[in-house]
Parts: structure tokens; sequence; C-alpha cells
């Protein structure tokens, strides 16, 4: 009896406590955004390519559906609050810009290019978003922040020097001006979603400077 009446207690508990909205969406964001690089390891390029294409197609259609009938839109809003922005709920949503952003990067550079490309946004968007909400002091005209975008720079600095260890065509240079320009990307006032923008910009620069510095 005793123990039951501490397991009600802890259930309780642990229902009372709400995990923010923000936390999952960064958490969808970072885990759904590395899916597709990750898997690219260990496939061919072209089955990437197939199945990113496939998904993305899902993805738009249903982008197009949602837009259509209202009811659609509402239903996804309500089952899907946790991970969509409020703003995306009359706009395409963050996933789909970078579902879409992956095709077209496996589709014009280099697998490891690509790769790169991706996580730079998968991995430091949330991180400049984490940091930036925390330890923000100095906006910038964008409504980022200076430290959320040295957290951004920092991170995709990491994931582009574990990167070199792991290609045998990547070079420091290369990913060096790629987690730059996908920091740059990121901070700046353009209307576009940096969801799209960080890995086709940053993929482009890597590809750029590895034919002309190797």
């Amino acid at each position: 009896m005793l123990n039951n009446k501490f397991a009600n207690r802890f259930i309780k508990a642990g229902n009372s406590v709400k995990v923010p909205h923000k936390f999952w969406r960064r958490l969808w964001h970072l885990a759904g955004g590395s899916f597709f690089p990750i898997l690219a390891f260990f496939i061919p390029r072209e089955a990437i390519l197939i199945t990113v294409g496939v998904i993305t197609g899902i993805f738009v259609a249903w982008e197009v559906a949602r837009f259509v009938s209202s009811r659609i839109n509402r239903w996804s809003v309500s089952h899907l609050r946790m991970i969509l922005k409020r703003e995306e709920r009359f706009q395409p949503t963050g996933t789909t810009l970078l579902l879409l952003a992956s095709f077209f990067v496996f589709l014009l550079f280099d697998k490891y290019i690509a790769i790169t490309a991706l996580l730079f946004v998968a991995v430091g968007d949330p991180v400049a978003a984490m940091a930036g909400s925390r330890f923000g002091k100095h906006t910038l005209p964008s409504e980022k922040t200076v430290e959320g975008s040295i957290a951004c720079l920092i991170s995709c600095l990491i994931v582009g020097m574990l990167m070199t260890k792991i290609s045998p065509t990547l070079t420091i240079p290369t990913v060096t001006y790629g987690a730059i320009c996908a920091t740059v990307t990121e901070m700046l006032p353009i209307p576009a979603d940096d969801n799209f923008t960080m890995p086709l910009v940053s993929a482009g620069v890597m590809a750029l400077v590895a034919i002309f510095l190797g």
C-alpha cells in the first residue's frame, strides 16, 4: 500500500512538470535534422537522394493539402503544436524547408559537403537558439543575439572539425569557411527560413573553397 501511494505521488509530480514547447521543437530539429546526414554515411548517394526525395514529396503534398483545406490545417496545428512555431500555421514548416534543402544539397554537392552543411543547421541552429535565450544580452538587427551566434559558430566549427576526421576529402579551411557562412546566414535578417538557406549557402561556399584551396 505504501509503495502504491509513493508511486502515485511520483507519477503526479512527474505529470505536473511541463516540458517547454521550445524544448520539444529544438529536440525535433536536432534529431530530425541529423537523421539524413547520419544515414548518408551508411547508404550510397543515389539511395539517400531517392529516400529524401520521396519523404520531401510527402511533406510538400501535406503542406499543399493543409493550405488548401482549413480542416487539415487545423488538425495539423492541433496535433503537431509541440514542434510547430506559431507562424508555421500559415506558412511552410521549417521541417519541409529543411527536407527541400537536404534534397538539393545531396543532389548538387559532394556527399561529405552535404552531410556537413546539414549538420551545421541541425546542430548550430538549436544551439544558437538555446544559448541566445539563456545567455543572450546583445541583440542584433535580426533579433538574434551575439551570444547565440557565437555558440552557433563554435558548434559548427566542432562539427566541421569532426567531419575532417571522417571525410577523405574535407579540409580544415573548407569546413571553417562553411561554418562561418552558416553562422552568418543564421544571424542575418533575411526573410528566407534558415533551415533552407544555411545548408545551401554553406554547402556552396565549401564547394568553392574545395575547388580553389583544396
